[in-house]
């Protein structure tokens, strides 16, 4: 393939843990063998970083290579800043085509579509079962009209599915969001397996032309509502998953949004016993999506394209699923939920099996895609590209730290973190400032802050946090600087 532009294939989930992804090694129980034998082909990433855990302000920092700040979606429900361009207007520079497949929640009023991709539109959040189908409480339904996935199960034929078994917290005003619950149908009309025929569909009319292609593919799971079908809504046991070493947390010493956000969901009632219920769904959900991966992947051998094409499988942030009492994501700067899974299998790779430890983000891949198509990485993409880590071509990049925001979700937070090999600093605008030492605390449970012991890494890392800050344009540094020495 030396010397040809690729084909890129972007495989895209939303919210799921590093842990999930069992060629990490970390988790025994999840499966997910069709990931894995990407990860043997190729280069499985180990310190891959979202620099934000919320799903629009992540997506699109993907699709624009910069931090929230710079292309303006800083909290769900927001639009690009005006004149952003995105990967697709960089690569049709370069001949090619793009497309698009599955969930979008990248901009509030421009569609897929609309940024020039090729695909079938979802506007908002844009569950497609939201008001489809019968049973579901969560009420999310793509803004725009008609629904793909609606006309979808019209044209599959079969019975309308049903919605059952659905599990919510016990907050009354706090239960319209399903944990999970049992999609009622044959496995061909979920959602995840409706994602998976759109890929296919635009891989055939790609391989037809002419032309490399960038397919941007987007699975809504394991995303809550956990909606999914049997065999995968029962494969595996609760009673097998162990419990987390951090669902111990007390939150003594801890922002104390973390125990509002902990309280909003209404599930410390239910214990581990009852959490495990909601892990056993979710690594069902990531077993069912790494088994639509192998269908697409499977298309690519049919279609003869594979030796051609980049497979990159990822994330835009994870899970806290029980880690520190908490769920998804939020105002809590967690290792469960900023690091995440990336694996990459480029047909020139030169270390097919190997892990590479650089701390890398997830909106680089983007620029990497770039390098990819023989195009420069503009000035104002907030990244470089690391290609040759993708093919196994390079040492060690020399980073020391990832530089990661959050503005808001449910509450204003405008959150900081740097975090090192062994340091994590947080830096909480309304609240206490959090340090961690993840060499003798790993699961990020003894907030070291105030601890006198601490004080020369403390002076270090809020260096190193105010360097990114003014180098970035960090609308929040003029705050910082008045009041991270006394947080």
């Amino acid at each position: 393939m030396s010397g040809e532009k690729p084909n890129i294939l972007v495989l895209m989930t939303d919210q799921q843990r590093l842990d999930t992804i069992s060629s990490y090694g970390l988790n025994p129980i999840c499966r997910t063998p069709h990931v894995d034998g990407l990860a043997e082909k190729g280069i499985r990433f180990s310190h891959a970083f979202t620099p934000t855990a919320i799903c629009s302000p992540a997506r699109a920092s993907f699709y624009t290579g910069m931090y929230p700040h710079h292309h303006g979606v800083t909290e769900n429900g927001l639009c690009l800043n005006e004149g952003v361009k995105g990967v697709n207007h960089y690569l049709e520079e370069a001949g090619y085509n793009n497309g698009y497949a599955g969930k979008w929640h990248v901009d509030e009023e421009r569609t897929p579509t609309d940024c020039g991709f090729k695909g079938k539109d979802f506007l908002g959040y844009a569950f497609p079962a939201s008001g489809v189908l019968p049973g579901l409480t969560f009420g999310s339904p793509p803004k725009n009209s008609p629904n793909p996935y609606e006309v979808y199960l019209d044209e599959l034929g079969c019975e309308l599915p049903k919605v059952t078994k659905r599990f919510v917290g016990n907050n009354p005003n706090c239960n319209t969001q399903e944990m999970f619950a049992l999609h009622d149908g044959p496995v061909e009309s979920c959602i995840e397996y409706f994602v998976a025929e759109e890929t296919n569909r635009l891989l055939e009319s790609f391989a037809g032309e002419d032309k490399p292609f960038f397919l941007w593919s987007n699975f809504w799971g394991p995303h809550t509502p956990c909606l999914i079908p049997e065999p995968y809504f029962s494969m595996y046991d609760p009673k097998e998953i162990p419990e987390h070493p951090s669902y111990c947390e007390t939150f003594e010493g801890k922002p104390f949004v973390q125990r509002h956000i902990e309280k909003m969901w209404g599930l410390g009632e239910y214990g581990w016993e009852g959490f495990r219920e909601i892990v056993a769904r979710y690594y069902g959900h990531c077993t069912l999506i790494d088994d639509m991966v192998g269908r697409i992947l499977g298309t690519l051998d049919r279609l003869g394209i594979a030796d051609n094409t980049v497979v990159i499988f990822t994330t835009d942030h994870g899970d806290c699923l029980g880690a520190h009492k908490l769920i998804e994501k939020g105002e809590f700067m967690y290792d469960e939920i900023y690091r995440i899974p990336l694996v990459v299998s480029h047909p020139d790779c030169r270390a097919a099996g190997s892990v590479n430890d650089d701390f890398v983000y997830f909106h680089e891949v983007t620029c990497s895609a770039l390098e990819m198509a023989g195009l420069p990485v503009p000035e104002s993409m907030d990244g470089e590209s690391f290609l040759p880590a993708m093919i196994g071509a390079s040492g060690p990049n020399g980073r020391d730290e990832v530089f990661c925001v959050f503005d808001r979700h449910f509450t204003i937070a405008n959150q900081r973190m740097v975090r090192t090999r062994r340091h994590q600093l947080t830096f909480n605008s309304s609240d206490t400032g959090e340090i961690y030492d993840l060499e003798i605390d790993p699961y990020q449970l003894d907030n070291r802050y105030h601890d006198p012991n601490y004080a020369s890494v403390r002076s270090d890392l809020l260096n190193r946090m105010e360097r990114y800050m003014t180098d970035l344009g960090d609308p929040v540094y003029s705050w910082f600087r008045r009041i991270a020495s006394e947080a």
